[in-house]
């Protein structure tokens, strides 16, 4: 299961475009010293296929940021056991500190470095809150695109409010 802690990167990355790490670059990718605390009902490591799924209530905790998901799969290249795909399914959620994104499905591609959330997606930041039919976030770019986007932004000072 070498390599595997990177599968953290995702959930650093999405919770930064997603607002709450400020301007400048996204985290070296497998940077930090944190460690990723996983728990979940079930692991299933399948060497041959280069993946582990995690299954049954998943939450990845690494520092701040918290991914939630039913099930998550993680595909590794098979030469250099670097992450390839982070895929979350069911009651996905992704929050970091005051940001959270959530939706029915996520895919994280390492060579593109683009996070694609879909199944009615939102994310909140304090008050304001951004929905679409599918919310593309470009890490490298500190860019997101919305299809079919609906925002509600409130004028003045963040106010903080309970999270979804």
């Amino acid at each position: 299961m070498r390599g595997l802690p990177r599968a953290a990167v995702w959930v650093l990355a999405l919770g930064w475009v997603a607002g709450a790490g400020g301007a400048g670059a996204a985290p070296p990718w497998g940077s930090g010293s944190q460690p990723l605390q996983v728990d979940a009902k079930t692991l299933d490591a399948r060497g041959a296929e280069n993946r582990v799924i995690f299954a049954g209530e998943v939450v990845a905790r690494q520092g701040d940021l918290t991914l939630q998901a039913d099930r998550v799969e993680v595909t590794l290249d098979p030469g250099t056991r670097e992450l390839r795909t982070v895929h979350a399914t069911g009651n996905v959620r992704v929050q970091k500190e005051e940001v959270v994104a959530v939706g029915r499905e996520a895919t994280y591609e390492a060579a593109t470095g683009v996070v694609v959330l879909t199944g009615e997606p939102k994310v909140w930041r304090d008050r304001d809150v951004v929905a679409g039919d599918k919310v593309v976030l470009y890490l490298a770019e500190n860019r997101s695109v919305v299809e079919g986007a609906r925002a509600v932004i409130f004028p003045g000072k963040p106010t903080p409010r309970a999270l979804p």
